[in-house]
């Protein structure tokens, strides 16, 4: 396939295929080109992020050792990532890109995971806003932006997460205000976005981040698209990108952006799915 895949996730945070094992079903796929991209660490929650004492230094030497060997054996090219979670304090020199995403909300100390389960979800409603979910969404989303503002990871991993447990509505027109806005600020400082197939894989949802809603507004907007699997399996890399690509046309994208180890590309959307046939 003409695809590449830069939000994936390995046993180096909490994925469950190795490195190597990424690198292989990438190649089997006849992907262009893939990246590695486990969880930051958040000191405030460990369970399944890099951790300093144990993983950190070993993924990056791992993945810059497969780096060396599918480029010189192979001619495939592999870069080191991050998903830079807000809250985590990062040295972004030493990754090739980084993915601005928020996994939990932090106000006055505390903390709650935004995807780990409806009913923990639903306690961090309960217990931070007195269980008003469109103040959730505005603090969700403020976050957004200020991971843009403040970090500028390469892209923007994503955007609308809060949904994924099927507790906000997502065609409320006050929610759809607070993450138009969010939009419209975070692509100000972050212009390129993923289209992220994570709960879809999980069967949370039919439909990728950002909704078709929020991504006709990206694309008004004039920010930039990615595909992101958020793959967690080998077998998951590049999942219904095809697919996918016809709802990015829909929105109205003509091009989808592309990392290389010189920087980014842009490819035709059109071509890509007729190569894909």
């Amino acid at each position: 396939m003409a695809f590449a895949d830069f939000h994936t996730h390995t046993t180096f945070s909490d994925g469950k295929s190795t490195v190597r094992e990424m690198i292989d079903a990438a190649r089997a796929d006849n992907l262009l080109a893939l990246g590695i991209s486990d969880h930051s660490f958040t000191p405030f929650d460990v369970r399944y992020c890099l951790r300093p004492d144990t993983h950190m230094e070993k993924y990056e030497q791992t993945v810059r050792e497969e780096q060396k060997i599918a480029r010189e054996r192979y001619g495939f090219s592999v870069l080191l990532g991050l998903e830079w979670d807000y809250g985590s304090e990062i040295d972004r020199d030493r990754y090739d890109y980084t993915i601005g995403s928020v996994h939990y909300i932090l106000k006055n100390g505390d903390f709650f995971p935004v995807d780990s389960g409806a009913a923990w979800q639903q306690r961090g409603i309960d217990s931070m806003f007195g269980g008003n979910k469109l103040d959730f969404a505005k603090a969700y989303f403020e976050q957004v932006v200020l991971h843009a503002e403040k970090n500028k990871p390469t892209f923007m991993g994503h955007f609308d997460l809060l949904t994924k447990h099927g507790l906000i509505d997502e065609t409320d027109p006050m929610y759809l205000a607070v993450a138009r806005e969010a939009l419209r600020e975070a692509v100000k400082h972050v212009p390129l976005f993923e289209i992220n197939m994570g709960a879809i894989i999980r069967g949370l949802k039919t439909l990728p981040y950002p909704t078709p809603t929020l991504l006709g507004e990206l694309y008004r907007l004039g920010g930039k698209i990615i595909l992101s699997s958020d793959a967690h399996h080998a077998e998951k890399l590049a999942f219904e990108f095809a697919k996918t690509l016809h709802l990015a046309q829909s929105a109205g994208f003509t091009k989808v952006s592309r990392l290389t180890e010189n920087g980014i590309v842009e490819d035709d959307i059109a071509a890509l799915l007729h190569s894909a046939l």
